[in-house]
């Protein structure tokens, strides 16, 4: 009887223990706790993109990431569609002004560059698209062919180190080729791999390449080229069932290929902590260290409470919040998305 009446006074403690917890509080993996993020990038700025993409996005409510080469002829003739592109929700990114790279099938060669010119490419292309599209948000940048250098075999290496100077001093991150899908946790932030080569892919194939990013948690940077036409095309048929697939699985966080580097690196940089804690209320302090015109997205933040509540609104800083509110065996999870720079979130329980 004492062993009995000991047990049960050991499971009340217990249960009393886990009421009086301190809550926990962090920023989600993806916003809203989706389970996987997928960013659809186009490369080279060519008549596809504007004719046969912006159509398919549009239809399914998807934006995409456009990495343009300035001096390739539709940027300069169709501007003001580029321009409504941005406008509508897209990304403009660059892609150089001539396109070098070190393929021997494509000119101009990047193996006759000198360290001027190439910075020139970058530079120059830069500064167009940020004047076309009037944004502040800075730019992302996806190197042609996935070289990461120029210039002579001999000079490749000590070329290398420029190139990502060049990068990283008009971009705050760079998309290039192969590695497949990527753990947020291990990015490098001038190297973003994608998912592989995409030209003939049907829908099947497309979702299989993005399976691991779907299923293990991770995020997939798709690469196309031509849709329908000009190179290295897929048919606008693949791509429809892709952004048809994207579109009914709101677990999957499709953004572009900026949004998403911003959120990773506003999560990893920001500080959370739970500064107060009652019975009817909780405050978690934040702190907010990226550059603020560059990392301006929300970021989600989950508490974990010890009980129940049935009735939770928020504010952050004293401005009302949505809130989403789920109950769990142990207690309830709060989801809130956080303007960028709040300071103090507050969670109270109406009774």
């Amino acid at each position: 009887m004492n062993r009995t009446l000991t047990c049960a006074l050991v499971l009340f403690a217990t249960a009393a223990l886990a009421q009086n917890a301190t809550p926990k509080a962090s920023v989600t993996r993806w916003p809203q706790d989706r389970v996987a993020a997928i960013s659809l990038t186009f490369d080279d700025g060519i008549n596809t993109d504007l004719d046969v993409v912006e159509p398919i996005l549009a239809k399914h409510h998807l934006t995409g990431t456009f990495f343009v080469a300035t001096a390739m002829g539709p940027w300069e003739k169709r501007k003001t569609e580029w321009k409504q592109l941005a406008q509508a929700g897209n990304e403009l990114a660059n892609h150089t002004v001539h396109h070098p790279c070190l393929l021997p099938q494509i000119t101009p060669h990047s193996q006759d560059y000198t360290p001027e010119m190439m910075e020139a490419e970058i530079r120059d292309a830069a500064e167009d698209i940020t004047q076309l599209s009037n944004s502040k948000r800075g730019l992302t940048f996806a190197y042609p062919c996935g070289n990461m250098s120029f210039g002579k075999p001999e000079d490749e290496v000590k070329n290398a180190a420029l190139f990502a100077r060049y990068v990283s001093e008009h971009s705050f991150a760079a998309r290039a080729v192969g590695g497949g899908a990527i753990d947020a946790d291990e990015l490098n932030v001038l190297a973003v791999s994608d998912l592989g080569p995409t030209a003939d892919k049907d829908f099947v194939a497309l979702l299989q390449m993005g399976k691991p990013a779907f299923e293990g948690g991770r995020w997939g940077v798709y690469c196309f080229h031509g849709v329908g036409g000009d190179w290295l095309s897929i048919t606008p048929e693949a791509l429809d069932e892709l952004a048809t697939y994207l579109q009914r699985h709101r677990e999957i966080w499709s953004a572009t290929f900026g949004d998403v580097i911003r959120y990773i690196q506003e999560r990893k940089a920001a500080s959370i902590r739970i500064a107060e804690s009652a019975a009817d209320h909780l405050e978690v302090r934040l702190s907010w260290p990226m550059d603020k015109n560059i990392y301006d997205l929300p970021l989600t933040v989950k508490v974990e409470l010890p009980s129940k509540w049935s009735r939770v609104s928020a504010s952050g800083d004293g401005t009302r919040l949505e809130v989403k509110l789920s109950e769990q065996p142990n207690g309830s999870v709060v989801l809130v998305d956080v303007p960028p720079k709040t300071a103090s979130l507050l969670i109270s329980n109406a009774k």
